[in-house]
């Protein structure tokens, strides 16, 4: 074989090797998945999973924090929209590291005039410049497939913190309006009592008006928190992405106890630049700037150019052959407006990197302090207003059994021992809702906590 002929054959296999690559769809989906578990526990599924089943079996029990994640990473569309745009990602990245296709031109002229026989033309050409592009647009679009990657896994990371809080949010709903429905029985004893004092006549109206006031208040505050344990659930629903004939799901009856975790603020604020997913991605897209302004910079004065192979056969049957070039020449744009374009990219794209920074650090200190301040409140409850409470009741009960006291005193002490409680329900939620955005603000689960020694206050009767 001739070294013409071996030099087709390797340009033929190069350009096979190059059309035949895959889309790396499969590497970021991997990639994607071990970043979300990493961060947040939760495994993405995967298309043979049975996604039906998988939430049935969930929904058997009392949803958890963690299975309610599960079963948004099944049900929810948001994880589909996402991997969608992973795969709109890998296919850039594809088209990105082609060589556009040769092109083929053929003409064949007839006579006119006094002109005999007919002539023909015919070339093929490839753009010179495409393929001096190829590199650095294969880089470029690589960068861009990182912080899409980047992007998508830190959206669902998104969803699953979500999750999180509309969780602690429903279940804490349902709490609080269990403490309401409570406080609404004593307020309406305590109205049903004071109308037999007042037929009795041991009363005036007065009397009988605050009582039922109060009864009417109590029962104004338990129907609106029943509304929004309904609100609660329906926003969990919807980020679980069960519908209505889904709707029979549960919940714990109680706020899980807080517990004593790490709030090494500095230690949370570095930790927050290493594992966001949002300023990683961020910090991609200024490599990706920074690349695109070198490669406007670099190749600013080429344009269009084509190279190929030309040939003519003349009406006698003569025959020539020969290479063609086809280029712009750089008279009136000189790549000026890609540079600045690319310039004015690389100036936003840092700016968004350092605000995000920014902001990240002051998100970590805010949630911290949050959650610091929310503990405080509830253990204050717990280990001071509470046991209070609960002592006036016992007082208040024993002068009620000697008759030093009447039973009015006993149910309004009982109502504030319930308020107490509620109050208590209300710190413990805003502890949890503080720590999950704590979590969010740092991107990643937070370092173990200790449980706390002291158990849930339940409401008594």
């Amino acid at each position: 074989m001739s070294i013409k002929s071996w030099r087709a054959c390797a340009t033929c296999s190069l350009i096979a090797v190059a059309g035949c690559a895959e889309v790396p769809l499969e590497s970021g989906h991997s990639r994607v998945s071990a970043w979300v578990q990493a961060r947040s526990g939760a495994t993405i599924p995967a298309e043979s999973d049975n996604v039906e089943q998988s939430v049935r079996e969930l929904l058997r029990k009392p949803l958890q924090a963690s299975t309610a994640v599960q079963i948004a990473l099944l049900r929810n569309a948001t994880l589909q929209l996402q991997l969608a745009r992973l795969g709109l990602g890998a296919a850039d990245v594809f088209e990105a590291s082609r060589l556009s296709n040769p092109g083929f031109s053929f003409a064949l002229l007839f006579p006119v005039g006094s002109a005999t026989g007919n002539k023909q033309t015919a070339g093929a050409t490839l753009s010179f410049s495409d393929l001096l592009l190829r590199h650095a647009r294969s880089a470029i679009a690589a960068s861009e497939y990182q912080r899409t990657q980047e992007l998508v896994a830190a959206a669902i990371f998104e969803l699953a913190v979500d999750v999180q809080r509309a969780w602690f949010e429903c279940v804490g709903a349902q709490q609080r309006a269990a403490v309401h429905r409570t406080i609404e029985e004593s307020a309406q004893s305590a109205a049903e009592l004071a109308n037999r004092y007042h037929q009795a006549g041991n009363i005036d109206e007065l009397a009988l008006l605050l009582r039922s006031a109060a009864a009417s208040e109590a029962h104004i505050a338990a129907r609106q928190a029943a509304a929004e344990v309904t609100e609660a659930r329906a926003r969990l629903q919807d980020l679980l992405g069960l519908g209505v004939a889904d709707a029979q799901w549960t919940v714990p009856e109680v706020l899980p106890d807080p517990v004593t975790t790490v709030t090494d603020i500095p230690r949370l604020q570095a930790l927050a630049l290493t594992q966001r997913l949002d300023l990683a991605a961020a910090r991609a897209e200024v490599a990706a700037a920074q690349q695109q302004l070198s490669v406007a910079q670099h190749y600013r004065y080429l344009g269009p150019t084509d190279l190929g192979v030309a040939g003519e056969r003349e009406a006698d049957g003569s025959k020539r052959l020969g290479p063609s070039l086809s280029l712009t020449l750089p008279v009136f744009n000189q790549g000026q407006g890609a540079i600045a374009r690319a310039e004015a990219q690389l100036a936003r794209a840092g700016a968004t990197r350092q605000l995000l920074e920014t902001q990240i650090g002051n998100q970590v200190q805010l949630q911290a302090d949050r959650m610091s301040a929310a503990r405080e409140r509830a253990v204050a409850y717990r280990e001071a207003l509470i046991p209070q409470r609960e002592a006036v009741v016992a007082r208040y009960q024993e002068r009620v059994s000697f008759m030093l006291t009447d039973s009015f005193n006993l149910l309004l002490a009982k109502q504030q021992q319930y308020a107490a409680y509620g109050g208590y329900v209300d710190a413990v939620q805003a502890f949890w809702s503080a720590q999950v955005e704590l979590t969010r603000a740092v991107g990643t689960a937070l370092p173990d906590g200790e449980p706390a020694t002291e158990k849930n206050p339940q409401v008594q009767p």
